[in-house]
């Protein structure tokens, strides 16, 4: 009875260690070639693929001869079917990669277009990308009649270069997508295209924040929705008192959306020079005094005027408002003021 006792125990170790071996093997000890079916984990890179699959998350790499097939969008969420290899260094590989992409379509007016160059952002999805530009974050409407031949996948993350247009839905729409050479965060601000929609003057009012825009008209308040499509580049103070021009579309929500802010009161700031060796950073809260130019801050050693000009970076506080909590870095410039390097908002 001891005997049998020891070989089962035995055994049991046997298989234990086969079991825990089974964990550490790389994949050349299971099949040479394997199918693996799932979705996209938002850790998925340009040259590596997580897929989440039932029977846990496989790291799979991607090569200059993966064979994309209605897969280009490989973000998050979306799912795919992976033919896999292993490589000489013992990964696997995929040969090829199927999904199932599909997308709408609008009429889009491509005689007005411009080129954008950003960062593709979370959110990201087979109909909408959110590029990350200099000036904030764009939604842009991805068709079937997109041209994606120039890039290899768009993964969050990535930096790739836009040619867009205005569609009959009042958003942008991406007529091409291609990657940047060389190129995989920064980004360049849009140009060449003008806002359309209904436009209306007012002014701001109280109770505005940085997703609801509250505007006193002639014809009474008007609430319009702001959104990563806003395009705030010639407004980014919505202090009440402020006047200013808005164009907006009917959303799909059935709300007023503002695509175009234009600060009626703005003047052109003076070039000056800054000293970069004077750099420092403070936090505060908006005034009610704040204009375009000038942005009043309220900090724990009191009030402090900082000027606003066309080099200052808001791509991380798209608009100020009243009391609003921001830091701010700031350089002295030729013109003796504290001038707003970047700003943050808290």
């Amino acid at each position: 009875m001891k005997k049998i006792n020891s070989i089962m125990m035995s055994v049991v170790l046997l298989l234990s260690c086969v079991v825990l071996g089974l964990i550490r093997l790389p994949a050349t000890s299971f099949a040479a070639e394997m199918t693996y079916s799932g979705t996209v984990s938002d850790k998925t890179t340009a040259d590596k693929l997580y897929l989440s699959t039932s029977g846990g998350t496989v790291e799979i790499k991607l090569d200059g001869n993966t064979e994309i097939v209605n897969a280009k969008f490989l973000l998050p969420g979306n799912t795919v079917t992976a033919n896999c290899y292993v490589g000489g260094d013992e990964y696997w590989h995929a040969s090829k990669i199927t999904g199932n992409s599909s997308v709408g379509k609008v009429a889009v007016d491509s005689s007005n277009k411009a080129t954008v160059k950003g960062t593709i952002a979370k959110g990201t999805t087979e109909e909408l990308l959110y590029l990350v530009v200099d000036n904030g974050t764009m939604q842009i409407k991805i068709d079937e009649s997109t041209d994606v031949s120039n890039v290899k996948l768009l993964i969050i993350g990535k930096t790739v270069q836009v040619v867009v247009a205005r569609g009959s839905d009042a958003y942008m729409h991406a007529l091409s997508i291609s990657d940047v050479a060389g190129s995989s965060t920064s980004a360049g601000s849009s140009t060449g295209v003008a806002a359309s929609g209904s436009g209306i003057s007012g002014t701001v009012e109280k109770g505005t924040t940085t997703s609801l825009l509250y505007l006193n008209t002639s014809g009474g308040t008007m609430q319009l929705v702001l959104d990563l499509a806003t395009d705030v580049s010639a407004s980014r103070v919505l202090i009440p008192g402020q006047n200013v021009t808005v164009n907006f579309y009917r959303g799909s929500d059935a709300w007023n959306h503002a695509s175009k802010i234009v600060n009626n009161n703005a003047s052109a700031a003076e070039e000056v020079t800054l000293d970069s060796n004077t750099r420092f950073t403070v936090s505060g809260t908006v005034t009610g005094d704040t204009t375009e130019n000038t942005l009043f801050l309220n900090t724990s050693g009191g009030v402090m005027q900082i000027r606003l000009d066309a080099a200052t970076n808001f791509s991380r506080c798209p608009v100020l408002l009243l009391g609003k909590n921001i830091q701010v870095t700031c350089e002295r410039g030729s013109d003796e003021y504290n001038h707003a390097v970047s700003i943050i908002a808290n």
